[in-house]
């Protein structure tokens, strides 16, 4: 039996896509488990295997092996994904915007007035300290 050359591998590969995403969407709404407390279960672990790739090499490896051009190269590559993400995250962010924007509103206001570079950087450190204080608040 011959074996097809790599270039039809390569074609049959990127023509799988459609089927493979959709199969991916359908994995992913036929999951009836805990998410969120299997993913938590497995912290000790990651942890572990991280440090472990660490202490034996294999993490530094990756990297060497990967040099600056080749990460480069797949980063930019992957270039479109990035658009995709922002029309994915596009919703969550307009909720989270909605809950911030009148705190914002509020906040600006009863800042100090604007003046030289001291009153200027006054005004910068009250409303750091005034988003600090609201972290968490307007997640999506």
């Amino acid at each position: 039996m011959a074996v097809k050359p790599a270039s039809a591998w390569s074609q049959n590969w990127t023509g799988s896509a459609g089927k493979a995403t959709t199969n991916y969407q359908a994995g992913v709404e036929s999951y009836s488990g805990d998410w969120v407390n299997s993913t938590l279960s497995q912290q000790a672990t990651m942890q572990a295997n991280w440090l472990a790739s660490l202490a034996n090499g294999t993490w530094a490896n990756g990297v060497q092996n990967k040099t600056t051009q080749g990460w480069k190269n797949d980063t930019v590559a992957k270039m479109a994904n990035f658009g995709v993400g922002f029309q994915a995250g596009a919703n969550r962010y307009a909720a989270a915007a909605a809950k911030l924007q009148p705190f914002m509103q509020q906040a600006v206001a009863s800042l100090p007035a604007r003046g030289d570079i001291t009153a200027n950087l006054q005004r910068s450190n009250a409303l750091a300290m005034a988003l600090h204080a609201q972290r968490g608040n307007f997640k999506a």
